[in-house]
């Protein structure tokens, strides 16, 4: 072999070194691309792995409020139904903010068409006075819930706002009655559970005066 059959295939087989070098020339992004894409990720985790624990919680806050939105659309109407259940959460937000208050943990709001809502205490109040400030925060919260409806109304001169404000200030005060399970008989915990007796009869007079499924419900389990 001479000296030109050497050259020739030197030039036509690239060594291995050459074939590395291409080979790094190549990978070299694609790794640097897949490092910040595990980055990300790595960050996202943050992120992805608390709204997996607090999915349960949304599907059914979330998934109750909606079939709530839904059974009332039938029957008022979405704008009423929505502002409806927009006053029922906020409702059920005061009871929830005042027991986080305390330290005392509490569930997601749960929504029950015809019933209403409720949070579930996970930890009962450690005594009357704790029980009366989470009973009356929903109320509270609820009547300014409604109040503000009745302002947007002046304001605005739409209908619904009015019965919105209406239906909102009524379930609020309905709820003040010093009864067992409205948050009435939770205020009242504080002072004496014999107020349950008027509490007891003026439900009894609304339920006859008003014959209702739910109030007689009430009564039952009053």
């Amino acid at each position: 072999m001479n000296e030109s059959d050497t050259t020739s295939f030197d030039a036509t087989h690239p060594s291995r070194d050459n074939w590395w070098s291409r080979l790094k020339k190549t990978l070299g992004p694609v790794a640097v691309v897949g490092v910040v894409i595990a980055k990300f990720f790595a960050k996202l985790k943050f992120f992805i792995l608390p709204a997996l624990k607090f999915l349960p919680l949304l599907l059914k806050s979330g998934g109750t409020m909606l079939l709530m939105i839904w059974v009332y659309t039938m029957m008022w109407g979405w704008k009423f139904a929505v502002g409806f259940v927009m006053l029922l959460l906020i409702h059920e937000c005061g009871h929830l903010i005042v027991a986080k208050k305390f330290g005392l943990k509490v569930g997601a709001p749960v929504f029950i068409p015809f019933m209403g809502a409720f949070i579930a205490l996970k930890e009962a109040p450690r005594n009357a006075w704790m029980e009366a400030c989470v009973g009356i925060g929903g109320p509270m919260l609820g009547s300014i819930g409604a109040l503000a409806c009745n302002s947007i109304g002046e304001f605005t001169d739409i209908p619904i706002f009015f019965a919105l404000a209406w239906f909102g200030y009524f379930l609020n005060l309905f709820n003040l009655t010093p009864v067992g399970m409205l948050d009435g008989g939770r205020i009242v915990t504080a002072l004496s559970r014999w107020l349950w007796l008027p509490g007891f009869a003026v439900l009894l007079w609304f339920g006859w005066k008003y014959p209702n499924f739910i109030v007689w419900l009430m009564v039952i389990a009053s």
